[in-house]
């Protein structure tokens, strides 16, 4: 009998060690790909990480998704400025053909945001998939235009994944406890 226990025993952690394998992830901050920020400075994804990063996804032509993501991201912020937490905010573009330095820089300056802990990239097409892999974006063209879901994450030091923010009834507080 204890030998079957012991196989019995050795199948479950072998396989709780294949679901771990499988939902690991390698983190954001592996990714080695470079991406150019709206400055110029071109680096990996890395470059830009912080202890607490919130990540998103977005492009600066966006008239959909991009404007409700963009208050919900002034919501963690100012959430983060009365909690006093650290934060970075790193937009990952979702249209690397369009999203040039200048593109960011003037997105920037339209949404009136001169803070330095807020940073925009673009990558290319590869670059750009492999982050919407990492983060679990949805995408998708419609009349010419990219289509994404709403999804804001906190990702920790290591590039993984601390809270997933994809609706909204999830507030910026419960976002930044999470």
């Amino acid at each position: 009998m204890s030998v079957v226990w012991r196989f019995v025993g050795g199948v479950i952690l072998g396989f709780i060690g294949c679901l771990h394998t499988a939902s690991a992830s390698q983190g954001l901050w592996q990714i080695q790909d470079a991406f150019t920020d709206e400055f110029g400075t071109r680096a990996q994804l890395s470059h830009w990480a912080a202890p607490q990063t919130v990540v998103s996804m977005e492009y600066s032509a966006c008239k959909f998704v991009c404007s409700s993501n963009w208050r919900r991201l002034l919501e963690i912020q100012a959430e983060a400025d009365r909690q006093n937490v650290a934060l970075r905010f790193l937009i990952v573009s979702l249209d690397p053909k369009n999203d040039t330095p200048a593109a960011w820089r003037d997105y920037r300056k339209v949404r009136g945001l001169a803070r330095s802990n807020w940073t925009f990239v673009t990558g290319n097409r590869q670059a750009m998939d492999k982050v919407v892999a990492e983060l679990g974006v949805k995408w998708w063209m419609f009349n010419d235009s990219v289509m994404h879901d709403f999804r804001v994450l906190r990702i920790n030091g290591l590039g993984v994944k601390q809270a997933v923010m994809d609706n909204f009834e999830q507030t910026p507080a419960w976002f930044l406890s999470n």
